[in-house]
């Protein structure tokens, strides 16, 4: 593993320049799925010693898109209004779903919870980047979109991936089931020293209507 770096879009998130940005995150409420917290807080316990910075149980999302346009200050209230229209208009006949959390990983920047199946995880990601595109053109849609997965923890230092991985492998149930049946825009800040984001929700969309 290597120090987690906070991007936007392509190029290294700058507070400076970007104190927060607008994101869409599936939010993972663990008090409603127990068998979830059970896996997180299951690759804590085997990790503890590694320069690890866990993601606490408010904080734990899964990134559909970023806005990487404009930070959030620069973005009026009419045009996140706007947004958020579009954003329910294009989720209005998606169906909530279930997908499976797990197996864990260790990966290069940290401890992530692999997601499948991938197709409805997918869809939504495309709906939810055409709204933005819709309404904020290209610019606001870099963020690179991949794999997706659940980050349980960022890397502040270098450690032995191997050896996580060996520690993880031994958490049982390896596995968990995720209901998502909506989204939200955010409004996110991260902290590059502590390797923590907190955000305030501004808008919550549900799937379907």
């Amino acid at each position: 593993m290597e120090p987690f770096t906070f991007r936007r879009g392509q190029a290294v998130w700058e507070r400076e320049h970007s104190p927060s940005l607008l994101h869409v995150y599936i939010t993972v409420e663990l008090a409603q799925h127990p068998e979830v917290a059970e896996l997180v807080r299951g690759a804590w316990d085997v990790l503890r010693g590694f320069p690890l910075s866990h993601v606490q149980d408010p904080w734990l999302h899964i990134t559909l898109d970023q806005i990487t346009d404009e930070p959030t200050s620069r973005i009026t209230q009419y045009e996140r209004d706007t947004l958020t229209a579009e954003l329910t208009e294009a989720l209005g006949d998606a169906e909530p779903f279930d997908i499976t959390v797990g197996s864990l990983l260790s990966s290069r920047y940290g401890v992530i919870a692999d997601l499948h199946p991938d197709e409805e995880l997918t869809s939504l990601h495309r709906r939810v980047r055409g709204a933005i595109r819709a309404v904020r053109g290209e610019r606001a849609v870099q963020y690179p979109w991949g794999v997706q997965h659940l980050t349980i923890s960022y890397a502040q230092a270098e450690a032995d991936s191997d050896e996580a991985q060996r520690l993880l492998r031994s958490v049982r149930p390896g596995h968990a089931c995720l209901h998502i049946d909506k989204v939200r825009l955010v409004d996110v800040t991260a902290d590059s020293g502590a390797k923590t984001i907190t955000w305030q929700t501004l808008a919550e969309i549900p799937l379907g209507r």
